[in-house]
């Protein structure tokens, strides 16, 4: 599953980005926007053959591909025990391909927009890197998961990680990991 690893976290190899990012239909897109800042998008998309797709309206999306076509994607989530993420870095582009549309599935994805939506995107990956990170004691689940033994609601809080944990594992970038899909 993981290739490197320090006790609070652990690289992803290939396969099991992919797998986590087939299982999931909800990602964070982000492109260059006014100026070359950067702008994410809240999507749902699908998992295809070493790409990402998603249906949008005709918005701004469309624009700042055909003028910045660099993108990356990230999706994340949670088991029993872990948190994960996995980020996806490559060139976005609008397809037009009919049977590619039809052959990704895109057009079944089911979207929490009521808008519209006409137009797909496509990043296709050159990197895909991930990194599971171990839940600590002092792990704040998310909202859905907080409950009382009675089951009301917990309040949300936020724990700062510890001055021990701000190691090496934390400084810099993960290498990247060539994104080809195993066969």
């Amino acid at each position: 599953m993981s290739t490197t690893s320090t006790p609070q976290v652990s690289r992803l190899d290939t396969a099991e980005c992919w797998r986590l990012l087939e299982g999931e239909r909800f990602g964070r897109l982000a492109l260059v926007g006014d100026g070359g800042l950067p702008d994410i998008f809240p999507v749902n998309f699908i998992a295809h053959e070493g790409a990402v797709y998603m249906r949008t309206a005709p918005d701004v999306k469309v624009a700042r591909i055909t003028a910045h076509p660099l993108a990356a994607f990230e999706v994340d989530g949670t088991d029993e025990v872990t948190q994960w993420s996995v980020v996806l870095r490559g060139a976005a582009s609008r397809v037009l391909d009919e049977v590619e549309i039809a052959r990704s599935g895109v057009t079944r994805l089911v979207t929490w927009s009521p808008r519209q939506k006409p137009y797909v995107i496509k990043v296709n990956a050159s990197t895909v890197t991930g990194r599971r990170f171990a839940r600590t004691a002092e792990y704040t689940p998310p909202l859905h998961e907080r409950t009382h033994r009675d089951g009301t609601p917990t309040q949300a809080r936020l724990v700062a990680p510890r001055e021990d944990e701000a190691g090496p594992h934390r400084a810099g970038r993960p290498d990247p990991i060539p994104a080809v899909r195993p066969h």
